[in-house]
């Protein structure tokens, strides 16, 4: 059969599918055929046994046989962006200490009061005022017997700065102490002479700092980034100094420029040399600046200059033993009951023997109310039936108040500085519960009804008032007809006057005592003859 006249043979076959979709086609999207025709396949097929991992297709999926971090590691593929990586803490130990003049505050304080505090609102008072509190960092030591070097101290003398770096004091006492030895002062000098070209411009603040050369220009510098910016550097801020060629700027600094600041040392009296900074800071460093520097094995730092160090794990000491101490203050309670007792001031606890701790100056004793004024009497009585009532409820105009400020005076009722007064016992009784118990408030609620239904008869500064309930509550025991029916009742009595029957027996035995009374004289007599 001739091929020409067969033209279905053309088409080779009857599989119409797509060269695209051929397995053996070598057409892939986005690629022209020769060229997926010439490279070879990029990765082996896909065992069907194993399960499709849609990962493989994402170009950058995280190697499986590699532990992810969640902190970096493999998913940092992405940005490559820094973490931040808290330094290694300080090997020390931090002990809380209440600071010695906060503390002579509170004692003088405490001194000249009759209240009783409550030691742990002491404690939080000093905690919450990081001034108040000192803290005694100790550096461990190693196997070695010695502390680690990165815990070695350096301290300023005047002020407590410390620091792991020497030269973080150093800077520190130039900067905050140069003026406690050394005067500033404005001088009028004359105008800087020549052409200038043009002058600098800070780019931050737009003061004019003069031309760059110029021979002060470096000390003009050094002095913006001290006083305005001291947390850049000198490249940083010198890269934002703008040049401005303007006349009228130009003439503005020269202007400007006739004053200029110079140092004097205190205590030199007259005639005493001018210097420039950079002068004064050197002459400091030579004389005064190794006498401030301190090096101690056991740092005694205030927690405020603690945390304002420029050292992170220092800061974070701090921190974080405040913290601590919050939440349960131990060491602060420990230190303050060791200084009061010192002091002689006098502790108790309220409640019971667990309960909370209270320090004061009173010495407390019992109330004889036996022999006492009778309004005295009252008001103790009243206590303490009534503890942990306000002064409001006790003593409701001012002479009885002058009685209540009497007895607390005297250690005779217990003051809690929260305003509420208590009688003195072993463990006296504090806080709200006992006032539940006792149900006071009903009482003083008779009370006030009973003082507004005899307004005619109410003095100020009765005392009894407080008592009237319990006197009106007992009238109506014997208000009832009782009373009449006891004219009866009274007979029995009568009939009980038993002595009369008793007048016989009596009788007799008087008899026979006068019998025997002349037994015995007859017998003396004739004992006598």
């Amino acid at each position: 059969m001739d091929t020409a006249d067969t033209p279905l043979l053309d088409l080779g076959s009857f599989d119409f599918t797509p060269d695209w979709a051929k397995k053996d086609a070598k057409v892939t999207v986005g690629k022209d055929a020769a060229r997926a025709a010439s490279e070879p396949e990029s990765r082996p097929a896909r065992d069907a046994r194993k399960p499709f991992d849609r990962r493989g297709d994402r170009p950058f999926a995280r190697d499986a046989r590699k532990p992810f971090d969640k902190r970096g590691g493999e998913a940092r593929r992405f940005g490559d962006r820094p973490r931040f990586e808290r330094p290694k803490p300080l090997d020390v130990e931090v002990k809380i200490l209440p600071e010695t003049k906060a503390l002579g505050t509170i004692i003088r304080k405490l001194q000249g009061d009759s209240h009783a505090f409550k030691l742990k609102d002491l404690a939080y008072f000093f905690l919450d005022n990081p001034s108040s509190v000192l803290l005694r960092i100790t550096p461990k030591k190693g196997a070695d017997g010695a502390p680690a070097a990165e815990a070695a101290f350096h301290q300023c003398k005047a002020c407590g700065f410390a620091s792991t770096r020497p030269e973080d004091v150093t800077e520190h006492i130039l900067a905050a102490h140069l003026g406690d030895y050394y005067e500033a002062k404005e001088i009028e000098v004359e105008p800087p002479k020549g052409n200038f070209s043009c002058v600098a411009k800070c780019g931050l603040s737009g003061v004019l700092l003069g031309p760059p050369n110029v021979h002060e220009f470096a000390a003009t510098v050094k002095e913006m980034i001290r006083t305005r910016y001291p947390d850049m550097s000198e490249a940083d801020y010198r890269s934002r100094l703008v040049m401005v060629r303007d006349a009228e700027a130009i003439e503005e600094w020269r202007k400007s420029a006739t004053k200029k600041t110079v140092y004097i040392q205190k205590g030199a009296g007259e005639g005493a040399a001018q210097l420039t900074r950079d002068q004064a800071e050197a002459a400091f460093r030579r004389t005064i600046l190794p006498s401030m520097l301190d090096q101690p094995k056991t740092l005694m730092i205030t927690a405020d200059v603690a945390m304002k160090s420029p050292v992170r794990p220092l800061q974070w000491a701090a921190k974080d033993a405040l913290e601590a101490e919050r939440r349960a203050p131990y060491n602060m309670c420990f230190a303050l009951r060791g200084a009061f007792h010192h002091r002689k001031l006098k502790f108790f606890r309220a409640n019971d023997a667990r309960g909370p701790e209270f320090v004061t100056n009173t010495e407390y004793k019992a109330f004889d109310a036996e022999h006492a004024i009778p309004e005295l009497a009252k008001v103790a009585r009243f206590i303490a039936e009534n503890p942990c009532q306000p002064k409001a409820v006790i003593a409701p105009d001012a002479e009885t108040e002058k009685y209540l400020a009497w007895l607390v005076s005297t250690g005779h009722v217990v003051a809690f500085t929260n305003g509420v007064y208590s009688p003195v016992e072993k463990f006296p009784k504090y806080g709200p519960q006992w006032q539940k118990k006792l149900g006071v408030a009903g009482a003083t609620g008779e009370g006030t009804k009973a003082t507004e239904g005899t307004e005619g008869t109410v003095a100020a500064g009765e005392a009894p008032k407080m008592e009237e309930p319990v006197q009106a509550a007992e009238p109506p025991k014997e208000e009832p007809p009782k009373v009449e029916e006891t004219g009866k009742a009274e007979e029995p009595p009568k009939v009980e006057e038993a002595p009369k029957v008793e007048e016989e027996p009596k009788a007799v035995v008087e008899e026979e005592v006068k019998q025997e009374e002349v037994k015995q004289d007859e017998s003396a007599a004739q004992l006598a003859e």
